[in-house]
């Protein structure tokens, strides 16, 4: 039921750490940091949150939420995938609030903490709800007003309607050294305070912290896919051949239409990396020629095939029957965009008895035969079924 949900990973990491736990442990999960990130897919964030919830250790937890309820409380301006943040001060910050006092309710301090991040303290939080227990010592809110204060001041004196912030950012203060190494940009604070200012004088929150994470563009793939559909003469039953994927990588071991990628930014990159890319360029994905895909997926076929298989698939393959659909489909992970074209080819045969249901490719790669109710059966993912929908 999880299949196309993106959960592919994290079921194989859950599995082999259950394993592990059993084999290494007798059952027993590890009660301590160090010894949970021995557990496949356990990284410091699960493993001090398990350690300080479950067990009662006292280590800090640092995730998403709980860097943006640090950046307010400090004034801390950088977003919260900064490695400075997420990775180094966060920690700091976070170890000397769940240390407070006596130390022994660091798993509550920790909920609370990612409870606050993700209600009061929300991207949309304003650090002045009556209801939340911090807003009496956001930094970033006393910020927001020292802000509207000092534009106030400077309009009265020359008139601005919102704060000059290139002409800040030139002057003496901007030019001294920063004191630490969290500040990305003033400039982005000062600039979202002016937006805050221009929609509602009357009313400041602490909104611009923390900055907006650099938005990073997609890595863009055209590939060609394989839609080999086989058929009885005497039934309606169909199977597709589809390919399984390596174990590691994006989507691991799971079961995809054979496809060959044959154009990626990620190329175009590598050829181009003398070249200074400008701010927000978007790649532009080229047109590739039908003869051209048509030809690199033949000879991929062609490449699935072994000794047992050879003579009959390669005859199907080299027959190029195929259809090619005149529209590309798209389908976009959270960092790669794929762009595809889909080609069929439909094959009958007598008997599916007669036909080998399953090999191992040349460079080990798993290939099958399946039926619409098998391909569900292990789990085929969203970009699977959007292409055996089209």
């Amino acid at each position: 039921h999880w299949a196309g949900l993106g959960f592919y990973r994290r079921a194989r990491l859950l599995h082999q750490g259950a394993k592990l736990v059993v084999d290494k442990y007798e059952g027993n999960v590890p009660e301590t940091v160090e010894g949970l990130m021995k557990i496949s897919g356990i990284g410091p964030y699960t493993a001090s949150a398990v350690a300080s919830i479950a067990f009662g250790i006292c280590v800090p937890v640092v995730d998403g939420n709980v860097c943006r309820v640090l950046s307010r409380l400090k004034g801390i301006a950088n977003h919260i995938k900064s490695p400075a943040l997420k990775d180094r001060l966060g920690w700091t910050l976070a170890e000397q609030i769940v240390q407070a006092g006596d130390g022994k309710n660091a798993g509550e301090i920790n909920q609370a903490l990612m409870e606050l991040g993700a209600t009061y303290c929300a991207p949309a939080g304003t650090g002045m709800d009556p209801n939340d227990p911090l807003k009496d010592f956001y930094m970033s809110t006393k910020l927001a007003f020292c802000f509207k204060e000092e534009l106030q001041r400077l309009s009265k004196i020359h008139g601005y309607k919102t704060f000059p912030v290139d002409a800040y950012m030139n002057s003496v203060i901007a030019e001294k050294p920063p004191s630490i190494y969290i500040c990305d940009s003033k400039s982005s604070i000062l600039t979202g305070f002016n937006e805050l200012y221009t929609k509602d004088s009357s009313f400041m929150s602490h909104g611009p912290f923390p900055l907006p994470p650099p938005k990073s563009a997609k890595r863009e793939e055209v590939l060609v896919v394989a839609v080999q559909c086989m058929m009885e003469f005497r039934g309606n039953c169909k199977r597709y051949l589809l390919v399984k994927r390596p174990k590691s990588g994006l989507l691991a071991g799971q079961w995809e239409f054979p496809s060959v990628c044959i154009w990626s930014s990620d190329n175009k990159k590598k050829s181009n990396k003398n070249q200074k890319k400008k701010d927000g360029k978007v790649d532009v994905v080229p047109f590739i020629e039908e003869s051209k895909r048509a030809e690199a997926l033949t000879q991929y076929l062609k490449s699935l095939a072994n000794n047992d298989v050879e003579k009959e698939f390669t005859q199907w393959v080299e027959n190029r029957n195929r259809t090619q659909i005149q529209t590309s489909k798209e389908h976009i992970f959270s960092h790669i965009r794929h762009t595809m074209w889909i080609e069929y080819q439909y094959l009958k045969v007598e008997d599916f008895i007669d036909i080998t249901a399953s090999w191992k490719a040349p460079d080990g790669r798993l290939v099958r035969w399946m039926t619409e109710v098998e391909m569900e059966s292990v789990g085929i993912t969203s970009g699977v079924k959007k292409v055996l929908n089209t």
